[in-house]
């Protein structure tokens, strides 16, 4: 056995509740219907650092879920009115680099795909088991 300390990337997406319904039926076409949601994978496919597992590239999961929020007044929503509470339908896209690697570009090119005023992006560490 393996352990590898690698950087894992989640980038939570809003998407239409028909595709999230697609992509939960396993319809990966769905996956290029959303705009958002193709931005960010279009990305991770088109780097050689990000979503690189190995000999392996273009590697990421999908989580399917709900997120909720309160825009205050001072918010500018994409989703959503001041002072009420929002629920959309969201996946979140997560995919991994080495240790190191420069992903600061990609990081920007997703930002620029994200709607929300205020993208959630999360960048941590995570150690891979292999064997």
């Amino acid at each position: 056995m393996t352990r590898t300390t690698m950087q894992v990337v989640r980038v939570h997406c809003p998407v239409s509740g028909n595709v999230l319904a697609r992509l939960q039926a396993g319809d990966a076409a769905a996956l290029g219907d959303d705009p958002v949601l193709a931005g960010v994978v279009g990305v991770i496919r088109g780097s050689d650092v990000l979503g690189a597992i190995g000999p392996y590239r273009g590697v990421f999961e999908l989580g399917f879920g709900l997120e909720s929020f309160v825009p205050s007044a001072e918010a500018v929503p994409t989703t959503g009115r001041a002072g009420e509470a929002a629920v959309v339908p969201m996946v979140v896209v997560k995919t991994y680099a080495a240790t190191g690697m420069d992903i600061d570009a990609e990081l920007v090119a997703i930002a620029a795909a994200h709607p929300w005023e205020i993208p959630v992006i999360e960048v941590g560490t995570v150690e891979m088991v292999g064997r």
